[in-house]
């Protein structure tokens, strides 16, 4: 059964997209903003995917060799769109794509279309598991609800709201000083620890030296002063 996500925390919470060079979240924002209009709470197709705009295809609903489904099985056909080779979709999207990275074209979105009133009845985001099927369990329904929450946002907000890592690599910059910082007075106290030691331990040995050296002195006199009183 596949999850629906209605919020921006549940998106959030399922690392899709994430992290760059991966595409999804940028993918799935630039189709609430360009591809799909909510009137009436139908998801309004503003095109037919089966004209093959923006690299859209068909998806013929199969995971495995063995004709398992990913999704419902509907009288409806599906669509999918995201293949970042295809060189039809905008900067937006395309932006962090990477051909020597594994996963910089796994994400795609999956919608099941129907043409009266043109709609989008259906609207999923999933990611490959290989270069031909998707991964079932990776695979969400973005809800109507959620998807009106990301056509009122820009770009730059929403991927501030559903990334779990930093855009810009700040984020664990101070942790690292505070660790580093830590690390640093941790040598400088086990380094002052053992100084101290070998002082102590100098003292110490000093201390042994002279009372040593006192009393052979003392041992030589009272022998000497012994010899003296015999003769």
């Amino acid at each position: 059964m596949v999850i629906t996500l209605n919020e921006l925390s549940q998106l959030k919470e399922t690392n899709f997209g994430q992290p760059d060079p991966r595409h999804g979240l940028r993918l799935l924002w630039w189709f609430a903003d360009e591809c799909v209009d909510n009137i009436n709470g139908n998801m309004i197709a503003l095109f037919n995917p089966a004209d093959g705009h923006f690299g859209f295809r068909r998806f013929y609903n199969r995971i495995e060799d063995d004709e398992d489904r990913l999704l419902p099985m509907i009288n409806l056909p599906y669509y999918e769109v995201g293949n970042l080779s295809s060189g039809s979709l905008p900067k937006d999207v395309t932006a962090n794509y990477n051909r020597n990275h594994a996963d910089s074209n796994a994400d795609r979105i999956i919608v099941r279309f129907q043409p009266n009133p043109p709609s989008f009845d259906r609207i999923y985001v999933t990611q490959h598991s290989d270069q031909i099927n998707f991964n079932a369990n990776t695979t969400y329904r973005i809800s109507h609800g959620l998807l009106k929450t990301i056509k009122t946002l820009r770009l730059e907000d929403f991927l501030k709201r559903t990334r779990n890592d930093s855009p810009f690599g700040l984020i664990f910059q101070p942790r690292y000083n505070q660790v580093h910082s830590t690390h640093l007075q941790s040598q400088h106290i086990t380094y002052q620890a053992t100084e101290d030691s070998t002082c102590l331990y100098i003292c110490m040995l000093i201390f042994l030296i002279i009372m040593l050296a006192l009393f052979i002195f003392i041992y030589v006199n009272m022998k000497t002063v012994v010899k003296k009183q015999w003769f």
